[in-house]
């Protein structure tokens, strides 16, 4: 399986990315998806994404962050809480999917 690239932006890229970061890993190791999990300050993200070329941009300040056309961003917030996390997935999930 190819590798997935996911870049994970906060504001400060310590705290709330470093913790969304370790729950995907978790999560893509349990569902057998190879991906490498990136993190950024929201300042970062667009620079970064142009240099990573990720498949998928988690952002915990919204979706409203300037990233590259094409770069899908699901707002990570709910990871953090676990309200509505399941939902969250499914759109990491789909943004993953291989064809």
């Amino acid at each position: 399986m190819q590798e997935k690239k996911v870049l994970i932006c906060c504001a400060n890229g310590v705290a709330t990315s470093t913790f969304v970061a370790m729950k995907c890993k978790n999560k893509f190791k349990e569902l057998g998806i190879n991906a490498a999990v990136t993190t950024c300050t929201s300042l970062e993200v667009k620079s970064k994404a142009q240099r990573l070329k990720p498949d998928l941009i988690i952002s915990n300040v919204g979706k409203t962050i300037s990233v590259p056309e094409g770069i899908p961003v699901v707002y990570g917030v709910n990871l953090l809480s676990g309200k509505d996390a399941d939902k969250t997935w499914e759109e990491i999930l789909a943004c993953l999917k291989t064809e």
